[in-house]
């Protein structure tokens, strides 16, 4: 290798490094300018025009590394890179195998099974993504992926409730990056799934006084979520001082809201949380003002927000306001977010808008006779609708909850205290109180 060749190699590392990609890719030319070839300088090509998100180019570059030393696992490995980039899943799988065969440095395979990990966890693979992330782990490489791993192992072991290893890996995440305030976040809602409230109140103020949460906006939109979540739960624990922890998470979302320039994203997910509370201490009105004041001004300009998010927004604003509408008994409002709620994909509102869509026809039936047949239809229709969802999945209780309620409202008594029986001791309690509730009505 000429010196010049090897300078510019040198060169176009260090501009690699220094986040000078398109130096990186003239330096590169003209290595191959003198060896067409070189496969580093197609290599250096390749990584500079990824990073440009020249993806296409990128590609061409990294083959033609992989066609000048093939018996190298590495060049492979990068070739395997940038079609997962462009979506050639099959293409960088094969890649990342020679890479594996032929062998490579210990931070390259750390990389490669991290890669492989990512894709299995992405594809809902989480048992393969584990023992990836566990093969990564092998070379003892302290990273930002080693951060990555950690997380993924996090979510994963959330989602399948093993909250003692999910909390192991959360203390290790902490202790890798104490001044990350995701590492907090991370650990927070482990210990909030798995119902230790005390420790997670007492992570935030470890996370208060040495993390960076106050470095970007949407980090202290977190922490205020959290904190506000803490004392949610203190209400609902503590009756006696309910309505004063409420109003201290009221106090603490106005503060956020005070914030200027928020993001809208900011403006609507804590406005929409501050309604929640008002309807926690069955105050429909303040809640109904809170959803009113979105769109007040130009926070939550519809125009801005993407097709999915406006749904996603619109469902959410609904199932509060026909949330509020029954607790105020306006029934001619109510109805009509029912039925927009009905044939949404979320499961949570859909039960709760085929329940009312019966519950508001019992109502008018009240105060119209004619009505009458109607409402029984409705009645009959969701009972069925709830039981066929029992039947295919026996660990929906909320299926079995709605029917205690609906048969309990259509005067089918012993059929609702029946149906108590089977739910948890924790359920039964408050159910058995509106059967009898619904008994006294009637």
């Amino acid at each position: 290798m000429n010196e010049n060749i090897r300078e510019y190699l040198s060169d176009a590392e260090v501009a690699l490094i220094a986040g000078q990609y398109a130096t990186a890719l003239e330096l590169g030319e003209k290595v191959i300018a003198e060896d067409e070839n070189n496969a580093a300088a197609y290599v250096i090509m390749g990584k500079a025009c990824l990073l440009l998100e020249k993806h296409e180019e990128a590609e061409k570059h990294l083959q033609k590394a992989v066609d000048f030393d093939s018996t190298n696992g590495e060049r492979y490995f990068d070739l395997g890179n940038v079609k997962l980039t462009l979506g050639k899943l099959p293409k960088a799988l094969a890649c990342y195998s020679k890479a594996e065969k032929l062998g490579c440095d210990d931070e390259v395979m750390q990389k490669l099974y991290f890669q492989l990990g990512m894709i299995n966890n992405a594809s809902g693979n989480t048992k393969s993504a584990l023992i990836n992330f566990d093969k990564a782990d092998r070379y003892g490489i302290v990273d930002s992926d080693t951060k990555e791993m950690l997380i993924k192992r996090i979510l994963i072991y959330i989602e399948r409730q093993d909250f003692n290893r999910a909390e192991d890996y959360a203390i290790q995440l902490k202790m890798l990056a104490p001044d990350d305030f995701n590492s907090y976040s991370a650990y927070f809602q482990v210990l909030i799934a798995a119902g230790k409230f005390d420790q997670a109140e007492k992570i935030l103020e470890e996370a208060e006084n040495y993390s960076d949460f106050d470095s970007d906006i949407l980090k202290k939109e977190d922490m205020c979520t959290y904190k506000a979540m803490i004392l949610t739960m203190k209400a609902e624990n503590e009756p006696e001082h309910k309505v004063a922890h409420y109003q201290s998470a009221i106090a603490m979302f106005d503060e956020f809201l005070s914030t200027p320039n928020l993001p809208r994203d900011a403006v609507i997910n804590i406005t929409i949380s501050k309604a929640d509370i008002f309807i926690n201490l069955g105050n429909f009105k303040e809640a109904l003002q809170c959803i009113d004041s979105l769109f007040a001004g130009n926070e939550a300009d519809e125009s801005t927000i993407a097709e999915t998010e406006v749904n996603e927004l619109t469902e959410r604003i609904d199932f509060i306001k026909l949330t509020c509408y029954l607790g105020l008994e306006d029934y001619e409002e109510a109805i009509d977010c029912a039925e927009r709620l009905k044939a949404s994909s979320n499961g949570r509102y859909e039960y709760f808008a085929i329940y009312a869509d019966a519950f508001i026809a019992r109502k008018f039936a009240g105060e119209d006779a004619a009505q009458k047949e109607a409402a029984e239809s409705k009645y009959n229709n969701a009972i069925a609708f709830f039981k066929n969802k029992a039947f295919a999945n026996p660990m929906d209780l909320f299926a079995t909850v709605f029917r205690v309620r609906l048969y309990a409202e259509n005067g089918r008594t012993v059929q609702a205290n029946e149906l108590i029986k089977i739910l948890p001791d924790v359920m039964q309690k408050d159910l058995k109180k509106y059967v009898a509730d619904c008994c006294n009505e009637s």
